[in-house]
C-alpha cells in the first residue's frame, strides 16, 4: 500500500510507512481531557511503558475507560468478522489505537483519527510496540480526505453512529448515508466494510437502560423523527448520534451499494464482546447459542456499570421468549456487520 496517496481538500499528498499527516480541527469525540492525554504521550515518548501509564492513571479511577483502552476483547471481532489477510486496512476513528496497532502486526494500516492528541497517543504507543512502520497516521475529518479505492477492509468500530456529529452543515443522518457511500467507493474490489454499533432495538434499551451516547433512556431507541423531538425537548439540543435496527441498517448499506451484508450479534456489546454470534438464517445460530449458554452479564454502555440483577433477569427471560418466537436476532444489544 505504501506510499499512501490521498487528496485532502483538493491537495494531493503522499505518506510513506510510519508517516503522519495532520489537519487539526477543534471538535471531535474525546473521552479524556486533551491536556491529560498530551501529558501521557509525553511520558511515553520519554520511554515509560504506555500500558503501565494507562493502568496507573485509569485502572482504579476510571475502570470503564481503562477496559475500553486495553481489554483484549476489543479485537475479538478479528477473525470471526474481519477475516485474516494481508491487504491494507483503513481504521476510521482509531481512538486509542485498540484496533489499528494489533492489526498492524499482520498488515498495513492507516489510522485515521480527527482528534490530534489521540492520534499522538496511537503513534507513540505504536512506536513502543514496534509496529509504527506498518502504519500511516492521519489526523483529519474523514469527509475532508479522499483515498484511492485500495483498502481490502475499512473498520468503523463505534464510529458510524457519530459520523454525522460534531458539525452543523449537513443533517446528521444524511451525513451517515454519505459516510457509507464514501467507504464503499474507497474499498478495493472484493473489500469489506466492518461496522461495530449498538442496536437501536437492543433489548436492554427497550427495557430502560440509558443509551450509550446520550446517557438517557427511552430516546435513542425510538424511531428517528420521534427521537429527535424527544431529545430536543429533554436537552434543548439537536440529536446528532443515531443507531439503527437490523432492518434499517441493512437498508442503509444496500442503498450505499453494498450487496453482501452479514450481521453478527455481540454480547454484552461490540465494545467488550464476550460472544459474537452470526445472525444469518433468521438467527438460527443465535437461538442455538442462547439455548446452550447463559447470556453474558450486560452493562450500561454509557459508563460501564453493571445492570442490576432484576434487569439482568428480565433480559434473560425475554431473550428466551423472543428466541421461542423466532425474532430474537432483532433485539441483540450490539451488531458487528461485514458488508461488501
Amino acid at each position: 500500500m505504501f506510499p499512501l496517496k490521498f487528496v485532502h481538500r483538493d491537495r494531493a499528498g503522499v505518506l510513506d510507512a510510519g508517516g503522519s499527516f495532520a489537519s487539526p480541527r477543534e471538535h471531535g469525540f474525546r473521552d479524556t481531557p486533551s491536556a491529560d492525554l498530551l501529558s501521557l504521550v509525553a511520558e511515553i515518548e520519554q520511554g515509560c511503558s504506555w500500558r503501565e501509564l494507562v493502568r496507573a492513571r485509569y485502572a482504579a479511577d476510571k475502570p470503564w475507560l481503562y477496559d475500553i483502552i486495553t481489554h483484549a476483547s476489543r479485537t475479538s471481532f478479528l477473525g470471526p468478522v474481519l477475516p485474516a489477510g494481508s491487504g491494507a486496512v483503513l481504521d476510521i476513528g482509531s481512538g486509542w489505537g485498540q484496533v489499528a496497532r494489533p492489526l498492524a502486526r499482520h498488515r498495513p494500516v492507516v489510522a485515521l483519527e480527527p482528534v490530534g492528541e489521540r492520534l499522538a497517543f496511537i503513534r507513540a504507543a505504536a512506536r513502543q510496540d514496534g509496529v509504527d512502520q506498518h502504519l500511516a497516521f492521519v489526523e483529519s475529518d474523514y469527509f475532508e480526505i479522499r483515498f484511492e479505492p485500495q483498502f481490502s477492509a475499512i473498520c468503523a468500530i463505534g464510529v458510524f453512529e457519530w459520523s454525522g456529529a460534531f458539525q452543523n452543515r449537513v443533517d446528521p443522518q444524511e451525513r451517515q448515508r454519505q459516510f457509507l457511500h464514501k467507504t464503499r467507493q474507497e474499498l478495493a474490489p472484493g473489500g469489506c466494510l466492518i461496522l461495530g454499533i449498538e442496536n437501536r432495538l437492543g433489548l436492554k434499551y427497550l427495557l430502560g437502560c440509558p443509551d450509550d451516547h446520550l446517557g438517557a433512556p427511552y430516546i435513542a431507541s425510538l424511531p428517528a423523527p420521534l427521537a429527535r423531538r424527544r431529545w430536543t425537548e429533554a436537552s434543548g439540543q439537536a440529536l446528532q448520534s443515531f443507531t439503527y435496527s437490523l432492518t434499517e441498517l441493512d437498508q442503509l448499506l444496500r442503498a450505499a451499494g453494498f450487496t453482501q451484508i452479514e450481521f453478527f450479534g455481540a454480547f454484552p456489546d461490540y465494545k467488550l464482546p464476550q460472544a459474537i454470534v452470526p445472525l444469518a438464517d433468521a438467527g438460527r445460530a443465535l437461538m442455538a447459542w442462547l439455548a446452550a449458554n447463559p447470556v453474558p452479564l450486560e452493562h450500561n454502555g454509557y459508563d460501564g456499570s453493571r445492570l442490576d440483577p432484576a434487569m439482568q433477569a428480565a433480559l434473560a427471560e425475554r431473550y428466551t421468549s423472543l428466541a421461542a418466537a423466532g425474532s430474537v436476532h432483532h433485539f441483540v444489544p450490539s451488531f458487528f456487520v461485514r458488508a461488501g
